[in-house]
C-alpha cells in the first residue's frame, strides 16, 4: 500500500493505492483493469484503507485498487510548504461541481485509455460518479459503478440531512473556532481527546490519526462547506443518467441509513425495476468503513471478479 499527495486540478489531493502505483506504467502482461474508490464526505482516503485491501483480496495481483480524495479534504503537512488554492477560489477547486471535474482529471491523466475502470462511489461518490458517466471519453472506459449508500437525491430532506441544516450547518463557524483551538493543544493531547470521543462512539483506535486529519480547521471548513452545497444542489435523482447506463451500475442500500432511508430505495427501483439494486441485509450503516470495511469490500470484489 502506497499514499503520497498528487497535484489534480492544482490542488494537492492524497491518492491510496493497493497494488501498482498511479505514475507506474503497467507490465505488458498486467491485467487491463483498475478499480477506482471514490470517497464519501469527508473525503479522506485513509477512511477507505481496510476496504481497498478487502477488495484488492479478491482479485487478481496485477489489478490495481486506487483511491482517491476529494480536493482540499487533507492539508499537506505544513512542514512541505505545499501551497493550496485560496478558498477565495472555491468554485473552481473545492466545490461540488469542482469535485467532478477533479475526478475527471485525474481519470484522464492516470488511468490509461485500454483500461476497463469499475468505479467504486460511497455515499456523494455516488452522485460524482453519475456525473462522470456524462463524459463521453470517461464512459467509454467504465466497466461497471459500483454505488455504495448513495446519495444521489434529497440529502436535505432525510433524518441526517435535516439535523445538518438545523445544527451542524447553522453552528459550523462555532465548529470551526473549536478545530482552531484543538489544532494548537500538544499532539499527545489531541490524541488522549480523540481516544476518548472514539470510545465512547465505538470508533476504532486505528482512526485517531485520520480523524486527527479531518478536524485540521482548513480541512474541516472544506467538509462542512462542501456538505451544504450537498443540501442545496443534490434534489431530483438524475434518472435520465441512471437510464442510460442501467447496464453499468450496481446499487447497494441500506435499512438503518439515515441519509438515505429505504424509502429512497422504493422508490428508485418502482421507477427503474430492471436496475440493479440491493437492499443491505447485514445491518451496514452508511459509514460503513468505520466497523465494515472488510465485508463490503468482500461483497464489492466478489462483484468485480465475477466481471
Amino acid at each position: 500500500m502506497r499514499r503520497a499527495m498528487v497535484k489534480c486540478n492544482r490542488v494537492q489531493t492524497e491518492v491510496i493505492t493497493e497494488g501498482r502505483w498511479i505514475e507506474e506504467d503497467p507490465l505488458p502482461h498486467s491485467s487491463k483493469q483498475i478499480v477506482l474508490v471514490i470517497t464519501g464526505n469527508p473525503g479522506i482516503p485513509g477512511f477507505y484503507e481496510d476496504f481497498i485491501k478487502a477488495i484488492s483480496s479478491k482479485l487478481s495481483s496485477d489489478t490495481p485498487v486506487w483511491v482517491i480524495g476529494h480536493a482540499g479534504h487533507v492539508q499537506p503537512p505544513e512542514n512541505l510548504d505545499i501551497a493550496m488554492p485560496s478558498n477565495k477560489q472555491w468554485q473552481d477547486h473545492y466545490s461540488l461541481t469542482a469535485q467532478v471535474q477533479h475526478k475527471i482529471e485525474f481519470i484522464k491523466t492516470y488511468v490509461p485509455e485500454n483500461a476497463q475502470l469499475h468505479l467504486i462511489g460511497h455515499s456523494i461518490g455516488a452522485w460524482v460518479i453519475l456525473n462522470l458517466l456524462k463524459d463521453p471519453d470517461i464512459n467509454k472506459r467504465v466497466k461497471r459503478s459500483y454505488l455504495l449508500f448513495p446519495t444521489i437525491e434529497h440529502m436535505a430532506e432525510s433524518p441526517n440531512g435535516k439535523l445538518f441544516c438545523n445544527i451542524i450547518s447553522r453552528t459550523a463557524r462555532i465548529l470551526i473556532i473549536l478545530s482552531w483551538i484543538f489544532s494548537m493543544f500538544p499532539l499527545f493531547l489531541q490524541t488522549f481527546m480523540i481516544s476518548i470521543f472514539n470510545f465512547f462512539y465505538g470508533i476504532p483506535g486505528k482512526y485517531n490519526k485520520i480523524i486527527q486529519t479531518l478536524l485540521n480547521p482548513r480541512a474541516l471548513y472544506r467538509v462542512i462547506k462542501l456538505a451544504n452545497e450537498e443540501m442545496k444542489y443534490v434534489r431530483e435523482a438524475d434518472h435520465d443518467t441512471i437510464s442510460k447506463n442501467n447496464d453499468k451500475l450496481w446499487f447497494y442500500y441500506g435499512t438503518v441509513d439515515n441519509w438515505v432511508p429505504v424509502g429512497y430505495y422504493k422508490n428508485m427501483i418502482s421507477i427503474h425495476p430492471d436496475l440493479n439494486a440491493q437492499l443491505c441485509q447485514r445491518g451496514f450503516y452508511h459509514s460503513f468503513v468505520l466497523k465494515h470495511s472488510v465485508d463490503m469490500g468482500h461483497i464489492v470484489g466478489d462483484l468485480i471478479n465475477n466481471e
